[in-house]
């Protein structure tokens, strides 16, 4: 008898070791710095519990109800979470009891039934079916592990469903097991036992698909809020792209108007020379024009507008501040990216590079310079801008660059605009920070004439 007892322990122990478990796993403790502490008290004091009502025959009802409260006692009171999480992780336990108590009886009449097996699951030696018991309690909380981490990003209103189904459930389930223990089991045929045994177990799958249809709604939320997450970064982007394509547009126009203005001033002092035939000071000045013109305002010509337009303000704004400004474009068949994610590439990328070459100490020996090429390369793009640096970087825990902007509100977002537009065109972007200078490559693949990656 002594040994029963000690298996009944043991067994209990192992049961509700698993149920902390999934408890612990699922819901967040209010102190951590006590987990251990309160993980063997519940398994400890919920062994207790059920082995003390199992030794002197307590109901069925009445040893799963002071189960089921002592678990809701403990979760509401050693755990944080909202009160359909705690609701429905505390039904979950017993509802796998349950679920692997129905259908190791149900094994273990039909066993009987059916005379294949001499072994006695239903008398005093148990091991087997107690083992099946235990086994059918870790399958079921894996199972449920796996459920419960789609659950968990439902919206509020499935919460209350989901609670609803649960308790309904468990409390069909209990009704049916106390039915099936509390029956004379001498009068009734096997064949009911077994018939009746099944109902329940029916019941608990019914409630099993009902999780797996309420797993899929969860996934589908899921994708549908990352879908609209996407679709409301892309018009954000694409809005914010438009701006720094009318303000390149702007200030290319501002700049142009500024050429011209010179342009005619050149014009009326050429005139004048001509007029007053002072042939030698008019060839000076010609020389020395031609000689400033490109520092005045290059015009870049790739073929490509919107490239052309960026190329031309940043070259300008680059030489006006004192920096070398050197590119190189060479254009593919088919363009992969469209004008407004060319300027939001370009345009942040050389205003950053700009920015970056104006924060450096000047020489007298030295000027910091700019470089930049488009070239297809293999089945990609490559956008390449270096800068010279001044080597004063700053990264993030994650070890990423982080912007030393003062301004993090409004600034430090340009490399981020130009990873996500290369990412949204299957790219990707490397950045290579060194002492002296800063590199960005930007790779996008290649289109064929159907508008397809290579």
């Amino acid at each position: 008898m002594l040994l029963i007892y000690l298996w009944e322990i043991f067994v209990n122990i192992i049961e509700n070791t698993i149920v902390a478990y999934l408890l612990f796993h699922r819901l967040t403790l209010r102190n951590s710095k006590y987990y251990i502490a309160l993980f063997t008290s519940f398994v400890l004091f919920s062994s207790i519990l059920v082995s003390y009502c199992n030794f002197y025959q307590i109901n069925t009802t009445a040893t799963l109800l002071a189960l089921f409260l002592f678990r809701m006692i403990f979760i509401f009171l050693c755990f944080r979470n909202t009160f359909s999480e705690k609701t429905f992780t505390c039904c979950l336990p017993s509802f796998m009891s349950i679920f692997a108590d129905q259908i190791t009886y149900t094994i273990a009449l039909i066993v009987s039934a059916s005379n294949l097996s001499s072994f006695d699951f239903l008398g005093d030696n148990r091991i087997v079916s107690t083992l099946l018991f235990l086994l059918f309690i870790f399958l079921f909380m894996i199972a449920f592990l796996h459920i419960l981490n789609d659950i968990s990003s439902l919206p509020k209103k499935f919460d209350v469903f989901v609670v609803i189904t649960t308790v309904i459930a468990l409390f069909v389930s209990t009704f049916f097991l106390n039915i099936i223990v509390e029956l004379d089991t001498d009068k009734l045929p096997m064949k009911y036992r077994i018939q009746l045994n099944s109902i329940s177990i029916f019941i608990l799958f019914v409630f099993l698909a009902m999780l797996s249809l309420i797993q899929i709604i969860s996934k589908s939320y899921q994708e549908n809020i990352k879908l609209a997450e996407q679709i409301h970064m892309y018009e954000k982007n694409k809005e914010q792209n438009n701006k720094e394509q009318n303000k390149t547009i702007l200030q290319s126009a501002k700049s142009l108007q500024k050429w011209k203005h010179d342009y005619s001033n050149h014009l009326a002092v050429i005139h004048e020379l001509i007029k007053a035939k002072s042939y030698h000071q008019l060839s000076q000045y010609v020389s020395k024009q031609r000689e400033s013109l490109p520092q005045s305002f290059p015009i870049v010509s790739t073929g490509h507008p919107v490239i052309d337009e960026i190329l031309t303000d940043k070259y300008a704004i680059a030489q006006s501040e004192g920096i070398s400004f050197m590119y190189s474009v060479i254009l593919p068949e088919h363009f992969p990216i469209n004008d407004i994610e060319i300027t939001g590439i370009l345009g942040n990328l050389l205003d950053n590079s700009i920015e970056a070459c104006t924060k450096i100490e000047r020489k007298t020996d030295t000027h910091p310079q700019i470089n930049v090429f488009l070239k297809p390369q293999r089945s990609m793009y490559h956008i390449h801008v270096e800068n010279s640096s001044s080597g004063n970087y700053r990264y993030k825990l994650n070890g990423q660059l982080d912007s030393t902007k003062t301004d993090q509100k409004n600034h430090g977002k340009g490399l981020t605009n130009v990873r996500e537009i290369a990412e949204r065109n299957s790219g990707f972007c490397n950045i290579t920070a060194k002492k002296d200078s800063f590199t960005v490559d930007v790779y996008i693949p290649l289109l064929t004439e159907r508008g397809k990656s290579l």
